[in-house]
């Protein structure tokens, strides 16, 4: 019969993750999906719902469609009303997904810890108050795509 060794001690465990990803290919996972989100904040401010959409995740679409009162996501969000529960909420498409007066996209935002990994990412929207947003973004068919299947989210502060 085979035994096995002892682990190490706990002080000398490494996360595994750690250990194999190349920090060139972590920095340009996360090159790729804040560009994504600037895509999307783009569209938004351009009301190209359309174009924001297919940046969504097929969860947060699916959100959007739910809420959309049978006109659409793209027509529930152009007409700045979503259905939510049976009640019509006001929408604004930048600062409800990204926040109003959008001053950066951050990687952090005070001293939250954020689940990061090979297929998912967190950014903050942040206005010139230092109040923030949490945008987070799934690899989803190979792309970068804001997840937000609840479509709204608290404004954080530090």
């Amino acid at each position: 019969m085979y035994t096995l060794p002892d682990p190490p001690p706990q002080s000398e465990w490494v996360e595994a993750r750690q250990a194999e990803e190349d920090p060139e290919i972590v920095a340009q996972r996360a090159i790729d999906a804040k560009r994504a989100a600037i895509q999307c904040y783009a569209a938004l401010a351009s009301k190209k719902y359309d174009r924001a959409l297919e940046l969504f995740s097929q969860e947060t679409v699916q959100a959007f469609e739910e809420a959309s009162d049978g006109l659409g996501a793209a027509e529930a969000m152009a007409s700045g009303v979503l259905v939510i529960d049976g009640e019509k909420q006001a929408f604004d498409s930048i600062g409800d997904v990204f926040i109003n007066g959008l001053t950066d996209i951050r990687d952090v935002f005070g001293e939250r810890k954020d689940d990061e990994g090979p297929s998912r990412h967190v950014y903050y929207a942040v206005d010139a108050n230092g109040k923030a947003r949490e945008i987070v973004l799934i690899l989803e068919n190979e792309q970068w795509r804001i997840h937000r299947p609840k479509i709204f989210s608290p404004i954080l502060a530090l």
